[in-house]
């Protein structure tokens, strides 16, 4: 059986998981004769790519416009290099990024939570995504960032603005390219305002001003990428997570009950909803070498979809793979990638999840979904839920 799959085709854009399905049962690693490229189904193919860093390149982008579309990656932030550069820059940043700085940051998390989440419980209801989840993550990224909190929400618009997809769009819109020309305009104001006066410069911000790479400093371009990164990475994900979660769990009333009663299983439930419905829908390469995945042969130049979405849900791995269960334990995931590219962020992403889901189910009793205004974002590799309304019982 051949299965007929387009990346960009409007339902794929919109939720490819029924087609993901057919994928991983039939073509686990899937020819896209349209492109030229190879679509990366089964937990087994997807794992491989990620460990073999010598036959899979980032340097063509990590988004399947640049991959499938040939829109050019700039090459400027540590995601999109391969070894050794990779390695090199990313050392810059990891140590802001580990388990026990993730553990530092969740104080200022926790009250970043409870200040959005107040006036939304006397409220009663609200949107999960857009009026608590996203506010949270945005303003940590910012402060992480080094962006100054009176322009957080501004960044946070812009960057919904920059992904945000419309029905038969292929490639990056006026309004997208607007939108990010914006973002990174504002940042390297704020990179030339830091460099004239330190004094001005905090967060990440002040340590990549000073970091070194190989004896060189970073350009400004080189910093407004990875702030660009971080900030994209740290406040367009972590409330899909969360969307998913309180979805789910809202069709469990067994599940759910228990996070009212334990809030402390929040951890899980946030584990499990990027595992069934994975924020970054997924992230490309190209074939550096000539490589077999699974019974095909892979040819150097061509494009490959490592597509999170489904091999997050391969039977394989995950028993009753498309039970949401935040009882379940894996051996091995992919929730935050594997190898060399592993997100940057899995400790603090997961961290961010947690405390987000621990502060709204430790304040209510119960909450119920306004079904008909649940919305999923479109796109071609961010994916989820991103209009959750709520109606909350306060405790």
């Amino acid at each position: 059986m051949t299965v007929d799959y387009d990346p960009l085709r409007d339902d794929a854009m919109l939720d490819a998981r029924p087609i993901y399905a057919a994928l991983r049962a039939h073509e686990p690693v899937h020819h896209l004769a349209g492109y030229d490229a190879w679509a990366l189904a089964g937990f087994d193919a997807v794992w491989q790519a990620c460990s073999d860093t010598t036959s899979f390149s980032v340097r063509r982008g990590q988004t399947p416009y640049q991959v499938l579309l040939g829109e050019p990656a700039m090459n400027l932030t540590f995601p999109e290099l391969d070894p050794p550069e990779h390695r090199l820059r990313r050392r810059v940043l990891s140590p802001y990024y580990t388990r026990e700085a993730a553990q530092d940051d969740a104080p200022l998390i926790r009250a970043i939570a409870t200040g959005v989440l107040g006036p939304l419980l006397e409220r009663g209801g609200f949107d999960a995504f857009e009026d608590y989840a996203s506010q949270v993550a945005s303003q940590f990224a910012a402060r992480k960032a080094g962006v100054p909190a009176g322009d957080a929400d501004r960044i946070r618009r812009l960057l919904h603005d920059a992904i945000a997809r419309v029905p038969g769009q292929r490639g990056t819109s006026d309004a997208n390219a607007d939108a990010m020309g914006e973002v990174f305009g504002y940042l390297h104001g704020l990179i030339v305002g830091c460099r004239a006066d330190r004094s001005l410069a905090s967060g990440l911000l002040a340590e990549l001003l000073d970091a070194t790479v190989e004896g060189a400093p970073l350009d400004d371009a080189q910093i407004a990428a990875e702030l660009h990164t971080l900030l994209v990475t740290g406040s367009e994900t972590v409330e899909l997570g969360v969307a998913a979660a309180l979805v789910n769990l809202a069709s469990d009333p067994v599940q759910r009950d228990a996070l009212v009663a334990d809030p402390s299983l929040a951890v899980w439930a946030f584990a499990e909803a990027i595992r069934f419905d994975h924020p970054t829908d997924m992230l490309c390469r190209v074939v550096a070498r000539d490589v077999v995945v699974g019974d095909q042969k892979l040819h150097e130049g061509q494009g490959v979809l490592l597509l999170w979405g489904s091999a997050n849900r391969d039977e394989a791995v995950f028993p009753d793979a498309d039970r949401f269960d935040i009882h379940r334990r894996p051996d091995r995931t992919l929730l935050f990638g594997h190898g060399q590219h592993k997100c940057i962020g899995e400790h603090l992403g997961m961290r961010m999840g947690t405390i987000i889901l621990e502060e709204l189910f430790g304040a209510i009793g119960g909450y119920e979904i306004d079904t008909a205004g649940l919305r999923r974002r479109r796109g071609e590799f961010l994916k989820g839920y991103n209009a959750v309304p709520v109606t909350v019982a306060v405790r």
